[in-house]
């Protein structure tokens, strides 16, 4: 009796690193440092659609693959998050917030609300990315 409840608490053992690793190991952290924005006379060439203003024409959501995108935000500015060139969400002053893209992303912009900070980064849908924005 006691070798089966050695046996089995060992398979837990062994099943709980073999998942805890596994996840450990296919996501990638990626250290995002801020930059001043710089001011432009026109639309930022960086952001092709920017956050809905009003109710009156509904988001079209893209079908197909996607992956999930999670940031950090490391600082105590809201931040709006574009996918090349699209907006997607804005995370809250010290605090993470996760964005779902299509597949085949390239591009990550991220600029303060008030415009004075930017963040830029790339990735894909291949591998499981933490944007950690400071």
């Amino acid at each position: 009796m006691k070798t089966k409840n050695l046996i089995v608490c060992a398979m837990i053992a062994f099943m709980a690193v073999a998942f805890s690793s596994t996840s450990a190991f296919a996501q990638k952290t990626v250290e995002v440092k801020s930059t001043a924005a710089v001011k432009s006379r026109g639309a930022n060439p960086k952001i092709k659609v920017d956050a809905q203003a009003s109710d009156a024409k509904p988001v079209v959501k893209s079908r197909g693959a996607a992956c999930s995108v999670k940031f950090d935000n490391y600082t105590g500015l809201y931040v709006k998050v574009y996918v090349d060139g699209y907006y997607k969400g804005t995370v809250s002053p010290w605090s993470a917030g996760t964005v779902t893209v299509g597949d085949g992303y390239t591009t990550i912009y991220c600029v303060s609300a008030g415009g004075t900070r930017e963040w830029n980064a790339s990735g894909d849908c291949r591998t499981s990315y933490v944007y950690t924005l400071k």
